[in-house]
């Protein structure tokens, strides 16, 4: 089977996978709250690849910024944090907020090529943007963000593990705050909203 095939099947089986654990999971509850930080970080200097091409510090300045990290071939917990994510998405394009950027960072740029990671995060919504890149960038960028991540690749045992956050970053390049999965995607927005235009 060719690279792209393969590629069409597991990303369908893992999507399949993450839509099934979506509907059996638990409501989400009626509020999440994100955790804002007392004292904003700022974001240091570091580089990443997109199919548009290089994402950077500057390409996050001037607007507010949602970043999920993960890896493509994640069977359930990926795909189903992405679906919220396009879902967070659709209810600030209809709210007063401006331009958000939806970041997703594969933690796997050995076996995600950029393709692969445009692809994947296309697929839940054209306005999430993919990127991956060097490990050291990747964890200088996840680092500053308080994610956490690792690749094992022992022969027989590649395994991948990374912090299941959302961070959110401000028009300044800095992190302002977090928020986890099961999410009520109205409500979250409405939050988000609320802080940003107090910013």
């Amino acid at each position: 089977m060719s690279k792209p095939a393969t590629f069409a099947v597991l990303m369908g089986l893992a999507i399949a996978c993450g839509l099934l654990f979506a509907r059996l999971s638990p409501a989400p509850p009626a509020s999440q709250p994100v955790e804002w930080l007392d004292a904003p970080r700022p974001v240091g200097a570091f580089t990443l690849q997109s199919a548009q091409g290089r994402v950077d510090q500057q390409s996050l300045a001037g607007r507010w910024s949602i970043v999920l990290f993960g890896f493509v071939q994640c069977p359930d917990i990926c795909p189903t944090s992405m679906s919220q994510l396009a879902s967070l998405g659709r209810e600030l394009a209809n709210l007063p907020v401006g331009d958000v950027l939806l970041l997703f960072v594969s933690v796997d740029p050995g076996r995600d090529s950029v393709a692969d990671v445009d692809r994947y995060a296309r697929f839940f919504s054209p306005s999430i943007m993919g990127v991956t890149g060097e490990p050291a960038q990747l964890e200088r960028f996840a680092t500053d963000l308080g994610v956490r991540f690792g690749v094992s690749t022992e022969e027989g045992d590649y395994s991948v593990a990374h912090s299941l956050t959302f961070s959110v970053i401000d028009p300044q390049g800095r992190l302002r705050g977090r928020f986890r999965p099961g999410f009520d995607a109205p409500q979250l927005a409405a939050r988000l909203v609320a802080e940003v235009t107090q910013a």
